[in-house]
């Protein structure tokens, strides 16, 4: 395993608290997957949330009668998710941070993917074998929603590129401190569509925050796809 896997995987196996589902997850739901694709829990769909941390997401969607499942590269977060939803431990898992084709987490096919602040861990080379193991493991006209950090993100400032997409990020504050930590990140909207060209375009957003003075935007941009129907 290359370096940069190990250096992310040491700092999500620190654990992550999310007791709360996301602005960004719920409003989503609401305004796109509900109201613009007219898809909610009634069908049971089958949702796969990766990077699923502790579960703060995927309850949302359990509550709203989604069939969900989680995967994670963080073993402490995935024990978390399961003490949080122990009625689907058999659907919430840890997986290797590095991408396979041949990939199958559970053995079913998805209705609904989403990543949230997830997908921009790898370089472009294993994030695009990490999208096709994703769509092969996609039902027809599934959906995709995947958000990427941007370059208006205050972390690109402190950011220094390494090789094939990816750069390095170095933080040293009274709130962080952290150095082996490996990001890809996205510079407009033609390259947000360039990296998920293999799924329809559905929507295209983003979402921004800034709570203190010394650090920045948070800026992520949000991709909503289809998997085509072929």
């Amino acid at each position: 395993m290359s370096k940069y896997f190990d250096g992310n995987q040491a700092y999500w196996d620190k654990g992550y608290e999310a007791a709360n589902v996301e602005s960004f997850v719920f409003r989503w739901y609401g305004r796109v997957l509900k109201a613009k694709l007219g898809i909610d829990g009634a069908q049971r769909p089958k949702l796969l949330d990766f990077g699923c941390g502790t579960g703060a997401s995927l309850e949302f969607f359990h509550r709203q009668g989604f069939e969900v499942y989680g995967v994670d590269i963080s073993q402490p977060d995935i024990q978390s998710a399961k003490k949080r939803l122990p009625e689907i431990s058999d659907r919430l898992k840890v997986i290797t941070p590095e991408p396979s084709l041949d990939s199958d987490y559970f053995g079913v096919k998805f209705d609904i993917v989403i990543g949230i602040q997830a997908f921009y861990y790898f370089n472009h080379a294993d994030f695009s074998v990490m999208m096709q193991s994703i769509y092969k493991q996609m039902t027809p006209n599934a959906i995709i929603y995947g958000t990427m950090i941007g370059t208006k993100c205050w972390y690109y400032k402190n950011a220094e590129p390494v090789g094939d997409g990816l750069y390095r990020v170095s933080v040293n504050s009274d709130r962080l401190d952290f150095g082996d930590y490996f990001i890809q990140f996205t510079e407009s909207e033609e390259d947000l569509l360039q990296k998920y060209s293999l799924f329809d375009r559905v929507e295209v957003g983003y979402y921004d925050a800034q709570y203190l003075s010394d650090e920045g935007p948070d800026f992520h941009w949000t991709f909503t796809g289809k998997k085509p129907l072929k």
